[in-house]
């Protein structure tokens, strides 16, 4: 059976002890929004911020089985994916947000604003898609169809141009047709210079993409061995515990309302990047 060498297991060690510190910072952060009614780009960066947390927190309790129960290295993979993903996607918005030279600078802001909003509806366009192939291959009728469409436009109504209901063609009155592939989300994030040193998460999004479906590289990259797996690992919770920083920038004002927080992660970040 492959060993961690002594190196790599009083790394990981350390790495366990700094992610239980973050993921205490990020839950006093979350402890400072209760559930109430937020602005749509406040929510969001709530919920980022709440699945990064959660994400890291589940990491850890695996960790902590990882030296003597190897395969799980496969669900930690599975886990960090999402989460790398989540950060290209915030890292991708935050370009056009940097943009943004002013308070009078209409037309970046309409670009980001036509990002966010692509992001907001590529969930409810691919539901539509969805039901519309249920109904259509019978799998549910067209009063069951109606009633799902319905539901989502009463659900969702901020994400339609307006309250009318269109059954056939629903996807048409959606505030934004558009969806972004993580391929486009490097693209920009590579493109951009204040984001263009966070380039390499996208080989490790594509990396554990392998784990999600069963491919001829799958078996090859789940028997590295544990030292190249939690190599990887490290390398991609630096990208999860930016995750959380960078939400902290979105959901910080007014007032700087967590201080506190960003200081003690910004510590915590540096210490974990030298991991």
């Amino acid at each position: 059976m492959d060993k961690l060498t002594l190196e790599t297991e009083a790394k990981l060690l350390e790495a366990i002890g700094y992610i239980d510190k973050v993921v205490a910072v990020g839950k006093s952060a979350l402890e400072k929004f209760p559930t109430g009614d937020y602005d749509l780009l406040v929510f969001t960066f709530i919920n980022y911020l709440e699945r990064f947390t959660h994400n890291l927190e589940a990491v850890n309790i695996l960790l902590r089985e990882y030296k003597d129960k190897p395969n799980i290295e496969t669900s930690i993979g599975l886990t960090i994916r999402a989460s790398l993903l989540d950060f290209m996607t915030i890292t991708y918005l935050s370009t056009y947000q940097a943009d943004i030279l002013s308070k009078d600078d209409k037309e970046n802001e309409a670009k980001f604003n036509k990002q966010f909003d692509g992001l907001m509806t590529d969930q409810i366009h691919n539901t539509i898609k969805y039901l519309k192939l249920t109904r259509d291959v019978g799998l549910i009728t067209k009063y069951e169809y109606n009633v799902a469409i319905e539901n989502s436009w009463h659900t969702y109504g901020f994400l339609f141009t307006d309250k009318t209901v269109n059954y056939e063609n629903p996807e048409s009155k959606l505030i934004s047709k558009e969806h972004k592939s993580p391929k486009q989300y490097f693209t920009r994030i590579h493109n951009h210079p204040l984001t263009k040193k966070f380039s390499m998460v996208y080989d490790l999004y594509t990396y554990y993409s392998k784990y999600e479906h069963f491919g001829i590289m799958t078996h090859f990259m789940q028997r590295q061995g544990l030292n190249k797996d939690f190599e990887m690992m490290i390398a991609s919770m630096k990208y999860m515990i930016r995750g959380i920083g960078a939400s902290f920038s979105y959901l910080s004002h007014p007032g700087d309302k967590l201080k506190i927080e960003k200081e003690a992660m910004d510590e915590l970040q540096n210490n974990f990047d030298k991991l």
